[in-house]
């Protein structure tokens, strides 16, 4: 199980490369198309849909599984505060479960949308056709990657509650102390 959480993470780090390469995009982009606009009165007239199509939703979906990896995801946990180990464990299995079936059944929908889209050549209207599949790929596969840690978390502390043993180790992530990830 250890190797398997290696391999998630060194592909949830070249996501998040990636993520942060389209971020690092979206600022190029936006601070030349602002001078052209201004200074030269002539705008990237294809900015926007870059940025609002593939960019910004590259972002998104490419860290995902890492920022849920991470511990970096917002949480609500005014109530484990309160609960005992075992207890904690119980909610982190149930949360795990409904998270892995949300994100599988969106990765499998966006999957089947993907494909669609590229079979049928699905292109938006515009000075520029833009593919749509590729924005669309990007969701079964942050979508995807995130099941698996799901599921890789799913197990690990299903079989931490029936040994009562701490097998596989979940705690607070490093880096986080004192920023406020509480």
């Amino acid at each position: 199980m250890p190797t398997l959480s290696r391999l998630l993470a060194r592909i949830e780090s070249v996501f998040d490369w990636l993520a942060a390469a389209a971020m690092l995009m979206i600022m190029t982009v936006v601070v030349c198309d602002t001078i052209l606009r201004y200074a030269f009165n002539s705008p990237l007239s294809w900015a926007y849909d870059l940025i609002s199509i593939y960019l910004v939703a590259g972002v998104f979906f490419f860290s995902l599984a890492g920022t849920y990896s991470a511990g970096a995801h917002v949480n609500v946990d005014i109530l484990q505060k309160t609960l005992p180990p075992k207890a904690v464990g119980v909610t982190e299995v149930v949360t795990a479960s409904v998270g892995l079936v949300v994100f599988a059944l969106i990765a499998e929908a966006g999957t089947r949308r993907t494909i669609d889209a590229f079979v049928s050549g699905d292109v938006l209207s515009g000075a520029i056709g833009w593919p749509t599949w590729p924005a669309q790929a990007l969701v079964p596969l942050g979508c995807g990657l995130l099941a698996l840690r799901l599921a890789l978390v799913l197990v690990g502390r299903l079989l931490n509650l029936a040994t009562g043993r701490e097998i596989v180790r979940f705690g607070r992530p490093q880096g986080h102390e004192g920023m406020g990830f509480e």
